[in-house]
């Protein structure tokens, strides 16, 4: 008699560490999931970041692009790219350089200018920013640089 009341025992207890596996198992189950959702987040985030640089320097290219920006007269530019506004502040020239071959004696002489161009964008959504300096070298006459 005693072998059967043993196994009624044992049927308890494989119950219980069954129901300890399930609760462990569904633990590692959940944790599996939120780091999943933890990196699909940083990877979208560091997407946008991305985008949003890509805006702020494309901005920054067309306004390099544009021939009035080398002047005295420039102003700041805002664009809308890829549905960021970007705001290209008005360039400014540091300094120049004569040109090989050139003196400064010359009226005429080339000079070679360098600019500064800055850039910046928020997203509304995320709250990602971007802010890019640029440099530019441009050969210009004498005296575009003031």
């Amino acid at each position: 008699m005693r072998p059967l009341r043993f196994r009624h025992r044992q049927k308890g207890a494989t119950l219980l560490v069954s129901l300890i596996m399930l609760v462990v198992i569904t633990m590692f189950v959940v944790t599996g999931i939120n780091l999943t959702s933890v990196n699909l987040r940083i990877i979208g985030n560091a997407q946008i970041q991305r985008k949003l640089e890509a805006a702020v320097q494309e901005a920054i290219e067309q306004q390099i692009s544009n021939p009035a920006a080398f002047s005295a007269t420039a102003v700041a530019m805002t664009a809308t790219i890829d549905g960021f506004n970007v705001t290209v502040s008005a360039p400014g020239c540091k300094y120049s350089t004569v040109a090989a071959g050139y003196s400064r004696t010359q009226d005429i002489a080339p000079e070679f200018t360098y600019w500064d161009f800055q850039a910046a964008a928020t997203d509304a959504l995320s709250g990602a920013n971007a802010t890019i300096h640029q440099g530019a070298k441009i050969p210009l006459p004498a005296g575009n640089c003031t």
